[in-house]
């Protein structure tokens, strides 16, 4: 085999690898897989690239497409990057990964955890009211637990400001 050709290999081997990594991302942070293919594309591609481009490149509707950079560029994950030879609109990822960080834990993690704070109260709440006793014992410890992350918590918080 050409040495040209095991490069490509490698390389679209190592390509495939870093797209299900963002995909494995995506999917904790709550979003399709195609959501996750799309920023591991534009992540990987060296010159912005079109939602023509994303369509070709990852088998994906064009409607598909269209949606998941709305996503990613509702938190702030890509940006328009505009380019003199075409008309298209192009994408490119945040490389500044502090804004990046901070968009995403303003727009997924930080509203999650307090969503689920308030349903852990809620449901201590009714515990406390009507619950059995081995119950109460458990959000006892839940409580304690959550006292324990509460600076980490306020760690998370510092970065999001």
């Amino acid at each position: 085999m050409p040495r040209t050709e095991s490069k490509s290999n490698a390389s679209s081997e190592l390509e495939r690898e870093i797209l299900a990594f963002w995909v494995q991302v995506g999917a904790l942070l709550g979003y399709s897989r195609s959501v996750g293919e799309i920023f591991g594309l534009i992540f990987v591609s060296e010159a912005p690239l079109s939602a023509d481009d994303l369509v070709e490149r990852l088998g994906i509707s064009r409607s598909g497409a269209g949606q998941g950079l709305k996503a990613l560029l509702d938190i702030g994950a890509i940006k328009p990057a505009h380019q003199l030879t075409s008309r298209k609109e192009h994408f490119q990822m945040q490389s500044d990964l502090g804004v990046l960080i901070k968009l995403l834990l303003n727009a997924r993690v930080l509203p999650k955890i307090d969503e689920l704070s308030q349903q852990r109260a809620a449901l201590d709440t009714a515990v406390r009211k009507k619950g059995p006793a081995h119950l109460v014992q458990r959000f006892d410890k839940l409580e304690r637990w959550r006292g324990k992350t509460g600076p980490l918590l306020a760690l998370l918080k510092t970065f999001s400001t």
